[in-house]
């Protein structure tokens, strides 16, 4: 993807509204190249529903260990949720990972998002402060 989806700003309206910060950071690192998930080994998926961007979410490289790769900026609109658009952009994530890492993990202090991605099966790590969850990948 080379341009951030139409529909982001409406999105990042959304998650703000919500008290999440973090698509605003996906927007403003895009525009000034800080992060546009273009490194090798990363991706960047847009779920639309009925024509309306519906979902985002990427996957990055972590810059201290090369097995390792971070679920980054995954948001859902509201009136998609629990219509299998975070479980898209999931198993998208994880489809690019397998083979290239052994393992992901992300950050979330949002209970809602903590239990969704348990279910998914990724287990909480505590004490650490720049990941909460992680997940070992199945070797190819």
């Amino acid at each position: 993807m080379t341009a951030l989806p139409d529909g982001i700003e409406a999105l990042c309206a959304l998650g703000e509204a919500e008290g999440f910060r973090f698509l605003r950071r996906l927007v403003d690192d895009w525009r000034c190249g800080d992060n546009r998930f273009d490194q090798d080994g990363e991706a960047f998926y847009a779920v639309w529903l009925d024509g309306r961007l519906a979902g985002v979410g990427g996957l990055n490289r972590d810059c201290d260990d090369a097995s390792l790769a971070r679920v980054r900026r995954v948001y859902v609109h509201p009136e998609a949720r629990s219509h299998g658009v975070g479980h898209a952009l999931i198993a998208a994530i994880e489809a690019a990972a397998a083979g290239r890492f052994r393992r992901l993990v992300l950050y979330t202090n949002a209970v809602p998002a903590m239990h969704f991605y348990e279910g998914l099966g990724y287990r909480r790590i505590i004490g650490h402060p720049q990941r909460s969850h992680e997940k070992t990948l199945p070797r190819a």
